[in-house]
């Protein structure tokens, strides 16, 4: 591991660790809008009036190097999903960084980030709306990016990891791909009663259209058979789900990431290049 590599994951494992302590306070007033991003070539904070929220709230832009911004070169998009007591801040700079390292040592295409602040909604109602019908079509509006499902996939982080499986299984016109790190259909209980079992069925049809495949990944000690209920589901509809489950780790991004994030990252690149080699 190169010397920039090790400092982008101490980075990450710095930012998981302060995630997972926020995650674990007690409930608090949200701030929308967080603009103290890091410092880092491409990172750039930005406000969305959001009509949905009814105030303002903040996202973060990763753009690639040298991005051909003439519009003749179009870019996949991943959008990354904090966890509860983050912002849009929580996980940019670190998870750009992977990013950015795989673009350059060509294990992913060149493509744009997109961090939004969803509160402690769950990436459900108000939030959800949000991301959906304002944040998608205004960064599809202001940068070269390839708007069809097959350019857009979408993961995360506890409740971002559970809000990636959710809006991507709702949403199935939007995204070829989802990840979850420490997620789960429900955090009490089996998640034989989760709603998102239904909505797989539903959308079976358009997510094999456009090739979606799911990643969840959870520790032994972190709700291990947190979407078994939904592999069934997704199994017996021939739609692609990669369960994965790690020795001694618990609610941590920063064993998370240290362990599996080439794992996502090869999947998130998978996915996007099926039908953009």
């Amino acid at each position: 591991m190169n010397a920039r590599s090790t400092l982008a994951l101490a980075l990450f494992l710095a930012i998981g660790m302060t995630s997972m302590a926020m995650a674990q306070r007690p409930r608090r007033e949200v701030q929308w809008v967080n603009p103290d991003i890091p410092t880092m070539p491409g990172l750039v904070h930005k406000v969305l009036d959001s009509k949905s929220l009814g105030h303002p709230v903040g996202y973060v832009i990763w753009t690639p190097p040298e991005m051909d911004i003439s519009g003749q070169t179009r870019y996949p998009v991943v959008y990354f999903l904090h966890g509860a007591g983050g912002s849009e801040k929580s996980d940019a700079a670190g998870f750009a960084s992977q990013v950015a390292g795989a673009i350059r040592s060509g294990k992913f295409p060149a493509a744009i980030c997109v961090f939004p602040n969803g509160g402690m909604s769950g990436y459900r109602g108000d939030a959800e709306a949000m991301i959906i019908d304002e944040l998608i079509p205004l960064v599809d509006k202001d940068y070269p990016t390839q708007v069809q499902p097959s350019g857009r996939v979408i993961c995360g982080f506890s409740m971002g990891g559970a809000g990636s499986v959710h809006l991507s299984l709702n949403h199935p016109e939007l995204f070829c791909g989802a990840g979850s790190w420490g997620g789960a259909l429900s955090f009490r209980g089996s998640g034989e009663d989760s709603p998102l079992l239904a909505v797989a069925k539903q959308n079976a049809d358009k997510l094999k259209a456009n090739h979606y495949a799911l990643l969840t990944i959870n520790g032994d000690q972190d709700r291990p058979d947190a979407f078994k209920p939904l592999q069934a589901v997704l199994d017996e509809r021939m739609i692609p789900h990669r369960v994965v489950v790690l020795e001694d780790t618990n609610h941590n991004l920063g064993k998370y990431h240290q362990e599996t994030s080439s794992t996502m990252l090869e999947f998130l690149a998978s996915q996007l290049n099926i039908t953009n080699p």
